[in-house]
């Protein structure tokens, strides 16, 4: 339950921040602690394999910095490293600062070129929010075939990078991507923190035949389902169904009062991210939606009052003002949203309106 309302407040409340590069919907929870990021930061880098009298490991090959010499010891207590598999070898970091070497995982000897080419490309956040797809396109489409690799540390990578890219650059990756293999992966549950980005990847792989499925999907449920898989499934639903999508959750969502709050603040999301995006849903047309929940949906009408701030959408300011006079019941994190949109509101009315609740008390 408290995560649950960390995830409430954060989305609903939290909402006008600027937004970064990474997908709103699927992006990983630690952006600063991926491979890519690690490499950056390291001194050196090297592959190695373990020495045969369980010493510690050898480096056999630099891939950044200096070829060091004699038996590296690893800073983590671990148990004496076995001796390592034909075909794989340990990706080791050195840090300068903490002289201090750590072991990412287990790559191939052929996976070299691999770890040169993340280098080569250079950190995620290099790329910024208004960087085009174009821009995007290089790094996703090396990366794209390694989605559930045999590796994992390089199927870890390549679910990492693509989910740190902005929805409107994981488009072009359409041919690249495989219906089937990401309906499978959304079925396995050992991938469940990868479901988002499935979820996101098969609205763009899929047909219209993936709609219908994805009706069924969604309608159907799960309890082991989060937010942010269920907002992955209705952000696909709406890149394969477009305006007509919009329709179809403003019926079974929006305007139902016996949904749950990660039900509304996952179609929420969804629907606020092809607005930012534009291209199969215009922002007016999302607008139109949350009006529908604004009017049908009161104890959650503020869950959409960061979007709508930040699309210069201030003529909700009345209807805001007039559920917080109302007293209805109100989630908390819609209340406390609705009070920050009329705060923000440049509009004069606004301020009046803030004026006039906290002389009646009512905030």
């Amino acid at each position: 339950m408290k995560k649950m309302l960390r995830w409430l407040v954060l989305v609903a409340c939290l909402g006008w921040a600027t937004h970064g590069a990474a997908c709103a919907i699927c992006a990983p929870s630690d952006l600063e602690n991926t491979l890519t990021q690690r490499l950056f930061a390291a001194d050196v880098v090297v592959l190695a394999a373990a020495s045969p009298d369980g010493n510690g490991y050898r480096a056999e090959e630099a891939i950044k910095g200096e070829l060091p010499k004699g038996a590296i010891q690893l800073h983590e207590t671990t148990a004496a490293p076995q001796a390592a598999p034909s075909k794989g070898r340990e990706l080791l970091l050195y840090s300068a600062g903490s002289q201090t070497w750590r072991t990412v995982g287990t790559l191939k000897k052929e996976r070299t070129a691999w770890v040169k080419r993340l280098l080569a490309l250079g950190p995620a956040s290099a790329l910024n929010s208004s960087a085009s797809p174009a821009a995007w396109l290089p790094r996703l489409s090396f990366l794209v075939a390694d989605l559930e690799s045999a590796e994992p540390l390089v199927a870890q990578t390549a679910y990492e990078e693509i989910s740190l890219a902005p929805y409107t650059a994981m488009r072009p990756l359409k041919p690249s991507l495989d219906a089937r293999n990401l309906l499978r992966w959304l079925d396995t549950p050992s991938l469940a923190a990868r479901h988002p980005l499935y979820a996101l990847l098969l609205g763009i792989a899929g047909g219209q035949g993936t709609a219908k499925a994805l009706e069924s999907r969604i309608l159907a449920g799960s309890q082991s389902q989060t937010a942010a898989e269920l907002s992955g499934l209705f952000a696909a639903y709406l890149e394969l169904r477009g305006a007509d999508g919009v329709g179809w959750m403003e019926q079974h969502y929006l305007a139902d009062n016996a949904r749950s709050e990660l039900e509304i603040q996952a179609a929420i999301l969804a629907l606020g991210v092809h607005g930012n995006d534009g291209v199969r849903v215009r922002k007016d047309r999302v607008v139109q939606a949350y009006a529908v929940l604004v009017r049908h949906n009161k104890a959650r009408a503020g869950f959409v009052a960061s979007d709508l701030g930040n699309w210069g959408r201030w003529e909700f300011g009345a209807d805001y003002a007039a559920l917080l006079k109302s007293r209805e019941p109100q989630a908390f994190a819609s209340r406390y949203a609705m009070v920050l949109f009329l705060m923000r509101s440049p509009a004069p009315e606004a301020r009046a309106a803030l004026d006039a609740l906290r002389a009646g008390g009512f905030i």
